[in-house]
């Protein structure tokens, strides 16, 4: 893949996400400072309250994104946008359910209730749907390369943790 379209995807989804601040700014705050609690607290893991609470947050997105929301678009069963959409809202009914129902194995939970699970699908809707930025691989690497970053810090601090912890024990 070529740079430059990498680059310009970049500053495609910036100048979006600068434009429109109330749209964008409330996703990527809640991401950041809920990465940059667990950096910090770096002994606290998720658990299926924030599954939950993952579920929440897409069932949310995808309404304000939904045709109930959105009445000046043309909407299609058979259209893309609404195909995501659905999915989106359906995977967070999914994870509220078994949230809820604590269903997950700790590791599952630990993955599916990371903030960057529900930021990533989230933003990948939203421009898709408002900005009709693709909905490709080339948007998802462009979103999830500073969730990847900040959760390699993030399990790089836990596992320090534990080297220390055993260490002094």
């Amino acid at each position: 893949m070529d740079a430059s379209v990498v680059i310009e995807r970049i500053d495609r989804i910036v100048h979006i996400v600068a434009a429109n601040p109330l749209v964008y700014m409330p996703m990527i705050g809640t991401w950041l400072i809920t990465e940059l609690y667990f950096i910090i607290n770096r002994e606290e893991a998720y658990g299926h309250t924030y599954v939950m609470s993952t579920g929440i947050a897409l069932i949310f997105t995808s309404y304000i994104v939904s045709p109930f929301a959105i009445k000046d678009v043309y909407w299609s069963l058979m259209h893309l946008r609404t195909l995501v959409v659905g999915l989106l809202f359906f995977y967070g009914l999914f994870l509220v359910v078994f949230g809820i129902q604590r269903k997950f194995p700790g590791i599952l939970a630990e993955f599916f209730g990371d903030p960057g699970h529900a930021l990533v699908p989230c933003m990948m809707v939203v421009l898709y749907v408002e900005e009709n930025i693709p909905f490709d691989r080339l948007t998802f690497s462009v979103i999830t390369g500073p969730v990847l970053v900040l959760g390699i810090v993030k399990i790089f601090r836990r596992l320090t943790a534990k080297l220390r912890y055993r260490v002094a024990g």
